[in-house]
């Protein structure tokens, strides 16, 4: 970070002989010769939209400085997944213009996953100190940390006005060899955030649903409000006998749909839209032969797809699955899980990395026990508020506010509300939607983002 893209661009062009050679063609090799020549990790997991290529388009001949015709869809969803870690943060439109600022002169937004510059790495060129290299690749990680040293390194950061008092900030959080390079791309990261920002909630919130067993219907909501929900596929589910509701995105389009376990025969039963028509079978390992197995859906190698587990409540072990297909499950971490009695098993993203871990409920004293990645350890404890007084309430967990960590929630029956929670804090819950689904008999109640908005 010390040596900021003006030290990555001496390194390369003193290996190379000239920038000109390896960018034969483009009108500007100077501002840019090292993005092609390391190595990038993606920004967004599922890869730049149809949308970050359109916006990238509009933004090319807007540009005026480093960045103008140097845009495309990548470097749009890298822009992106920055613009959304501080709006998931609730800070204001200059604190993206700074992190923006930053990342145009360290890496002209691009996800560097080589340590071409020192120990640097990701967009931001965080050094070792900084963190994991994986944290450090993550963009919405970097950006959180990157926020958190402007907070403590520049408190008074929302009084810089000018080009010169934003790129002072940028200074004073990355310590650059070249100060002077950041007030000159406030301009550009101004038009960027512009582009990217708005008050609509950023893609990846979760919402509710329910599976009605009278007559095997799913009702899904596409947001967290009342309204008239969306009736989805009917497959008979209704006549099989303790079938188990699954909810997950199969296919990696960013929208979750349903599914059901079949008890009789250990299959799982996928659809990867809210469609009738045939479902697809998934893997079979035996699991019918598990007295109790807790059924369980998540995205555990952080692939963008969702696959299916297990928890066996006989030895405290959970057993994961990569993909949908038979053969040998991966094993998760056992803390002695088997000695809590009725404990409720949760899965979600609690930190953000993208890759979906294990947790419970302890309905004893209503605490939540939340591990950040599938291994042995201390597990982290999260929210208490009193839910174990809730009579019947199930616990949920989602992305409620698409700042890409999962958190925790509840279902009431007494009055048919929900409860969810931003954060894995203490604190006052966020009441949500309520359609009187205490009237539907053994309803079961469904999270997963429906519409990937």
């Amino acid at each position: 970070m010390r040596t900021s893209v003006g030290g990555l661009i001496l390194a390369i062009t003193a290996v190379l002989g000239s920038a000109g050679q390896a960018f034969a063609g483009e009108p500007r090799p100077e501002e840019e010769p090292f993005s092609a020549l390391v190595k990038r990790a993606d920004c967004d997991k599922n890869g730049p939209t149809q949308r970050d290529g359109t916006i990238a388009a509009q933004l090319n001949p807007k540009l005026t400085k480093a960045m103008r015709g140097y845009m495309d869809a990548y470097r749009v969803s890298c822009a992106r997944e920055v613009v959304e870690a501080v709006q998931a943060r609730k800070f204001n439109k200059k604190a993206a213009v700074i992190a923006i600022t930053t990342v145009i002169v360290e890496t002209r937004i691009v996800n560097i996953a080589e340590k071409v510059d020192h120990t640097s790495l990701g967009l931001f060129q965080q050094q070792d100190p900084w963190g994991s290299e994986a944290n450090r690749l993550n963009p919405t990680w970097a950006t959180n940390a990157f926020l958190d040293a402007m907070v403590r390194k520049v408190p008074d950061w929302n009084q810089a006005t000018t080009d010169a008092q934003i790129g002072a900030v940028c200074q004073k959080v990355q310590v650059s060899a070249y100060p002077e390079r950041y007030p000159v791309q406030v301009s550009d990261a101004k038009i960027i955030v512009d582009a990217l920002w708005t008050t609509t909630p950023p893609a990846g919130r979760d919402s509710g649903g329910y599976y009605n067993p009278a007559d095997g219907t799913f009702h899904l909501r596409n947001a967290l409000s009342d309204g008239a929900s969306n009736a989805a596929w009917d497959t008979a589910l209704e006549t099989i006998p303790g079938a188990v509701v699954l909810t997950g995105d199969w296919n990696g389009d960013r929208k979750d749909s349903t599914g059901y376990y079949d008890p009789r025969d250990g299959t799982f039963h996928i659809r990867n839209d809210h469609s009738d028509g045939a479902s697809n079978a998934a893997w079979d390992t035996g699991l019918e032969t598990i007295p109790g197995a807790v059924i369980l859906t998540g995205d555990w190698n952080g692939d963008g797809k969702d696959s299916t587990g297990y928890y066996d409540p006989r030895d405290g072990t959970f057993h994961l699955s990569n993909d949908h297909s038979t053969g040998p499950s991966d094993y998760a971490w056992d803390t002695a899980l088997e000695t809590v009695p009725d404990a409720v098993i949760l899965t979600g993203d609690w930190n953000g990395d993208g890759k979906d871990s294990v947790g419970y409920y302890n309905k004893r004293d209503g605490s939540f026990h939340l591990r950040n990645a599938l291994s042995d350890g201390a597990s982290d404890y999260a929210w208490d508020t009193a839910l174990e007084t809730v009579a019947n309430a199930v616990v949920l967990t989602g992305d409620w506010n698409a700042d890409k960590k999962d958190s925790t929630g509840y279902y009431n029956p007494n009055d048919g509300s929900f409860h969810l929670r931003d954060a894995l804090s203490d604190g006052a819950s966020d009441h949500a939607w309520d359609t009187a689904l205490e009237t539907i008999p053994n309803a079961v109640v469904l999270t997963g983002d429906w519409d990937g908005a």
